[in-house]
């Protein structure tokens, strides 16, 4: 159905889900998948977005334990479904090995719920805390009381892995963020306005000069009444 005529605030956005990490043959989260530093530019490009963020749990402490498709049902329903949940995969090359597809953890195992409990990470696990902690913080004080009235104007590609959107707010500001997941810079044209966040300091001075540095989020609000037919 088209969606264009909906506000932001009717959409949820996330990173990953019960269902993206649970369908996975093993469970591996991000954290165990991607470049720490693109992933925390991921975090705040979804925590400042207009649209509701979702944050799966274990995320806000860089859990690396896996978050496994499990069940708990009788013996009869439980071979079905552990035959079922392998079988799923034999269409994988990586899988295509029966003994590799036995490997998959049993649903039904007690084993499997117990490894998928979340704890955080020793090492990243305070410092990722806290940088959930100052984004909702931002967003709230930031983002949150603008978001009515808010639609989108555009989004553009500037990279194989980064963009940069902007957002019409409630109050006439515009809201532009600056994403690249990439481990390349790529070229923006330069963000005008305030800073609202940057990934560090020397990724804001790139960006107010047009570039925007690998692995980095900046979020810049216009308060100048610019393009108000946007």
């Amino acid at each position: 159905m088209p969606s264009a005529h909906l506000p932001p605030t009717a959409f949820v956005l996330f990173l990953q889900n019960h269902d993206q990490i649970g369908n996975r043959a093993f469970g591996e989260r991000l954290t165990t998948l991607v470049e720490p530093a693109a992933l925390e530019a991921a975090i705040a490009l979804m925590m400042l977005s207009p649209q509701i963020p979702l944050i799966f749990m274990g995320e806000e402490t860089a859990s690396r334990t896996p978050f496994l498709f499990f069940t708990d049902h009788g013996a009869e329903l439980a071979d079905a479904v552990r035959q079922g949940r392998r079988n799923e995969f034999a269409r994988f090359p990586a899988f295509a090995d029966p003994a590799k597809r036995e490997q998959i953890p049993d649903p039904n195992a007690p084993s499997t719920f117990e490894a998928s409990v979340p704890h955080g990470d020793a090492v990243q696990g305070p410092s990722r805390e806290a940088m959930y902690r100052d984004l909702i913080a931002l967003r709230q004080a930031k983002i949150v009381t603008r978001l009515d009235g808010t639609h989108a104007l555009d989004a553009n590609s500037v990279g194989p892995k980064a963009v940069v959107a902007r957002w019409r707010m409630g109050d006439g500001s515009v809201l532009t963020l600056a994403s690249n997941l990439g481990d390349a810079s790529a070229t923006i044209k330069p963000l005008r306005g305030r800073r609202l966040f940057a990934t560090s300091d020397d990724a804001a001075t790139a960006a107010q000069s047009g570039t925007l540095s690998r692995y980095c989020t900046c979020a810049w609000l216009d308060d100048a009444d610019r393009s108000a037919n946007e």
